[in-house]
């Protein structure tokens, strides 16, 4: 367990060929974080790429993520999976449900986002898993169904997530780019108070094509009226917000507020908050 004491910017741009597959070197600052471990003295140092434009640049869109960017989507799956299994596995210890349900559902999400396996079979295969796994009979359609509509009612958000979502709809044009079940997504969104602010909303369900794929960026691009150079993209995934983004031309900011490092080798974000309010200063005045 780690706590972010401080952070600060290390002095001087540096400079790096790191990102878009350029050799043309691009201008870097670093973000030093100082992480100093729980119950010891020990501190860890992580530098993280912060991308420097002559001064701060401003964007007239941003393209907003849901899960784990706006949204609290680990709390809304907890609840929404204990009130399933609540009735369908109520013999099962809930600590051992809910972890082999995470792993195999990351698995199943990870190979959606790789064109692998579609949004229907993830649906029911993650339950049909999960039954097998627990040794349990049961009706894997029911348990999915059961469970999205327990999940589209729960809107939890992250801090600050509301009151910057409707700071930056006065300033800037939004689009909700999420790779989401409709049913879901909608239904929160319905009674997260928040909907009114986006001038578009792309759900990869309905969309039919999913984070990272270029087609989805390009659709986030028509639905804004915007170029990629005008466009910041937002959120919690690396592969399908941040290099995604990167990819279809569009800057790309990583929001990890766990004070986590960026490990992907296959690039680098723009830029790294560690809170939604920090998005503020991206937004014209």
């Amino acid at each position: 367990m780690t706590s972010t004491s401080f952070r600060q910017c290390v002095r001087g741009p540096l400079y790096f060929s790191l990102v878009r597959g350029t050799e043309k070197p691009e201008k870097f600052t670093f973000i030093e974080e100082k992480v100093k471990h729980a119950f010891s003295n020990h501190y860890t140092f992580h530098r993280i790429p912060c991308k420097v434009a002559g001064g701060m640049k401003t964007y007239r869109g941003f393209l907003l993520d849901a899960d784990n960017t706006l949204f609290d989507y680990d709390r809304a799956e907890t609840e929404a999976l204990d009130e399933t299994l609540a009735v369908a596995a109520p013999l099962v210890p809930r600590e051992k449900a809910r972890a082999s349900y995470r792993a195999i559902n990351a698995g199943y999400w990870k190979r959606f986002e790789q064109g692998a396996v579609s949004l229907a079979a993830l649906k029911v295969g993650r339950f049909a898993d999960l039954l097998k796994d627990l040794d349990l009979e049961g009706d894997a359609d029911g348990l999915s169904d059961g469970y999205l509509t327990r999940l589209s009612q729960k809107a939890h958000f992250l801090p600050h997530a509301r009151e910057v979502v409707r700071a930056l709809s006065r300033r800037a044009e939004l689009c909700l780019v999420t790779n989401g079940i409709s049913k879901v997504q909608r239904g929160r969104l319905s009674l997260s108070g928040i909907a009114g602010c986006f001038a578009a909303i792309l759900i990869s369900e309905e969309l039919g094509v999913a984070k990272p794929d270029a087609r989805f960026f390009q659709a986030a691009c028509d639905s804004l009226g915007l170029p990629p150079a005008d466009l910041l993209c937002v959120g919690d995934t690396p592969a399908a917000d941040v290099l995604g983004a990167r990819a279809a031309g569009i800057d790309a900011c990583w929001y990890a507020p766990s004070g986590a490092a960026w490990t992907e080798s296959a690039g680098a974000p723009d830029y790294v908050i560690r809170s939604l309010k920090e998005l503020l200063k991206f937004a014209p005045a």
